[in-house]
């Protein structure tokens, strides 16, 4: 399986030339709403939400076992206080195929159902908000990891109301849904090459067409075909198990058939499947269990290794030239000066110091398989998951803009530096060596190459000891041309001498890390706001600052005074550096702002809603400044309170009609900021000035909203 994927991938890459992430970060591939069946809920009582995903056109993402390689969609909720959310109910996925694999996933438009349980105590009469985070695999061409948020405001009663306009909603989606066996009895045994699941039906069964079993555990091969044959008055569908994989005591899933079970129902298309290995047949009860993310029954899903004949140090050879191929890949470019350089040097050494070079290199190529490795098991991330981390971005930001300055020669790291330069600059050089390999890892990560990905979604599917191993070759794969060279003097020998040339090819070299310095920075524009990403960019011109310093001051030659000015200096400026540019903690303020037209601002008024205008420009520094007040809980929630309508006015491309507004409050200049309402002049809550949450309590109070 994960050969058939990396033979599609080297096709991609020869005729498209791109990375494995094709979706561009300012579409929308999925979008989430919550529809509840009671437009009123009662307490103590149950109600069902329908958490509806619309998928882009030609995406696709994967339900709880994805097939091949993919990652299930989660739900993470936000309840009040003693409400409780069950796992949800999904429907049966669709046999589709991705990248030369069979997977189960959904498209278009799919429902799940949740219920959820209210406590003995809400207060009926106070309304109640519930809020979801859809975390799921989008792909197309390509994948991309997106959570999605979406919220819901239920009125409460002394009795629940059921919402009529929902009903078509609810009924469509539990048709769509697996239930539970009537009118035929499943069972299992075992076969020659896996389970057989025997369907026995009786009196009001249909004749089944186009059989297929999804499995909810990874040790049936999803890859393999499957053939239902009928044998007297029972169907047999043989099963694969997956090599690699544990084999399970049940066949756990779900049986569709196209043309439907039942000749009083042909709608009814899947049963739930839960029946022991080896078992006499049992009643429908006892056979099934409902579906759901979190069932106990199942193992937990994943991309089991399908290898269709291939052996596995096949597949561990793949993902070693997965990683081989990572050195032509643009996101290392950056350190092919580095590496350069350390050929260069090493051209006058002997045979023995030059192999220690090469496995110094590879030893820190390793360190950074290793530890990603490690934090992508432990921690969840997907590979590249660390550039979805605002943090992480900043620093690898700040760390190359650093770097390139040191190649350019903005400040050197002499032998005696402290800290990281004491390791870097060892006198024997291996340091260098091993910091070039942790470096050579660290940018590999934002493109892991078409060639690679499937190694990689098949390494994160494995256990933690198992995955190491596949990072370990990708590592070896990625370190191999420096080992090579080590080995054979030789081939060094061929390279040019040192001379004066050098610095200037060095500095030549810097602009590289600029570069990568800069496209981290755009990578941070689609993690952060506008005011931290102002932020950032000031945050670049002190980190420069701070190199400058430390290269002008921290001498040999200066006294030690100047040395230790130097090194304060440096320190606050790359502090106050990360203090401006670290991404704040995540928040729960969430404003929806609509985009100013001359028609938005009467249109809102005339249906009786309350319009706060805010009059701003990317150019305009107080602008950014008054934007901290969005962020203040008490406002945002005064705004839901009242249920005010936000509107962004942005004037940073000199709009006519945006400049023509601004003239009837007197203003030639932003910021401005308008509180419109159907029965009152607009309020001008502030002028040209500093905004504050007081001015906006006072507009809301001349309106009687407090």
């Amino acid at each position: 399986m994960i050969a058939r994927l990396l033979s599609t991938s080297l096709a991609l890459l020869a005729s498209l030339g791109v990375s494995h992430a094709q979706l561009s970060l300012d579409e929308a591939p999925l979008s989430v709403k919550l529809v509840p069946e009671q437009s009123v809920i009662a307490r103590s009582s149950t109600f069902t939400v329908a958490v509806v995903l619309t998928h882009a056109p030609k995406a696709h993402t994967y339900w709880l076992n994805p097939g091949g390689p993919g990652k299930p969609t989660t739900l993470k909720w936000t309840l009040p206080e003693g409400f409780t959310a069950s796992e949800p109910q999904w429907p049966t996925p669709h046999l589709t195929e991705f990248a030369s694999f069979k997977i189960y996933g959904y498209e278009e438009e799919v429902a799940a159902l949740v219920k959820i349980t209210t406590p003995a105590n809400m207060k009926p009469g106070e309304p109640v908000k519930l809020s979801v985070i859809a975390d799921a695999l989008v792909c197309t061409e390509g994948c991309r990891p997106i959570k999605v948020n979406a919220d819901l405001t239920l009125a409460t009663g002394a009795a629940p109301v059921t919402d009529a306009a929902q009903t078509a909603i609810f009924a469509s989606a539990r048709k769509k849904m697996a239930v539970a066996p009537a009118e035929w009895t499943l069972s299992a045994e075992k076969g020659d090459k896996g389970p057989v699941l025997v369907l026995s039906p009786s009196a009001g069964a249909a004749e089944p067409s186009e059989i297929y079993f999804f499995s909810l555990t990874p040790d049936i091969d999803s890859q393999a075909p499957q053939a239902a044959t009928k044998e007297g008055t029972s169907w047999r569908l043989p099963l694969a198990h997956a090599e690699g994989e544990e084999a399970q005591a049940s066949l756990t899933g779900i049986i569709e058939a196209k043309g439907g079970w039942l000749k009083a129902d042909p709608e009814v298309k899947a049963f739930t499947v839960n029946a022991k290995i080896g078992e006499k047949p049992s009643s429908a009860a006892a056979t099934t269990t409902p579906l759901a993310s979190g069932a106990s029954t199942a193992a937990t899903p994943s991309s089991g290794p399908v290898t269709n004949g291939h052996t596995t140090p096949m597949l561990l050879l793949f993902a070693f030239l997965g990683g081989l191929i990572l050195n032509v890949m643009p996101c290392v470019f950056p350190v092919i000066g580095i590496k350069i350089m350390g050929f260069v040097n090493q051209a006058g050494e002997n045979k023995r110091g030059i192999f220690l070079h090469g496995v110094a290199y590879t030893f820190g190529v390793l360190i950074s398989f290793w530890t990603l490795a490690l934090m992508v098991k432990l921690l969840g991330l997907s590979w590249g998951g660390l550039l979805q981390q605002p943090s992480f971005v900043l620093f690898l930001g700040f760390f190359f803009l650093a770097f390139g300055l040191n190649m350019a020669g903005v400040f050197e790291i002499g032998t005696s530096a402290v800290g990281l330069a004491n390791t870097v600059q060892h006198k024997s050089g291996l340091g260098r060596s091993f910091f070039d390999g942790l470096l050579a890892t660290i940018v590999a990560t934002p493109c892991s190459a078409p060639f690679l990905a499937p190694a990689l979604a098949w390494a994160l599917s494995l256990s933690t000891p198992e995955a190491l191993l596949v990072f370990t070759l990708i590592g070896l794969g990625l370190s191999s041309p420096y080992l090579i060279l080590s080995l054979a003097p030789g081939l060094v020998k061929l390279l040019p001498r040192p001379g004066a040339w050098m610095e200037s090819f060095k500095q030549g070299m810097s602009f590289l890390l600029f570069a990568t310095a800069g496209y981290m920075i755009w990578i941070l524009a689609g993690l952060v706001d506008e005011g931290k990403l102002l932020g950032a960019i000031f945050g670049t011109v002190l980190v420069g600052f701070a190199c400058w310093v430390y290269g002008r001051w921290f001498l040999p030659y200066r006294s030690v005074k100047a040395q230790r000015l130097g090194l304060l200096f440096t320190g606050i400026a790359l502090a106050a550096a990360f203090w401006l540019g670290w991404p704040p903690a995540k928040s729960d303020v969430k404003l929806n702002w609509a985009a100013w037209t001359p028609e938005t601002v009467p249109a809102l008024v005339d249906q009786g809603d309350l319009v706060y205008v805010d009059f701003t420009a990317r150019w305009c520094s107080t602008c950014q400044v008054n934007k901290l007040v969005y962020k203040d809980p008490k406002i945002a929630a005064l705004f839901a309170k009242h249920e005010v309508q936000l509107v962004k006015a942005d004037w940073t491309d000199n709009n006519p009609q945006i400049e023509a507004e601004l003239k009837k409050f007197d203003a030639v200049a932003v910021p401005v900021n308008v509180l419109f309402s159907p029965n009152h002049h607009p309020i001008v809550i502030n002028n040209g000035g500093l905004l504050n949450a007081q001015m906006i309590k006072d507009a809301l109070a001349k309106l009687g909203k407090s």
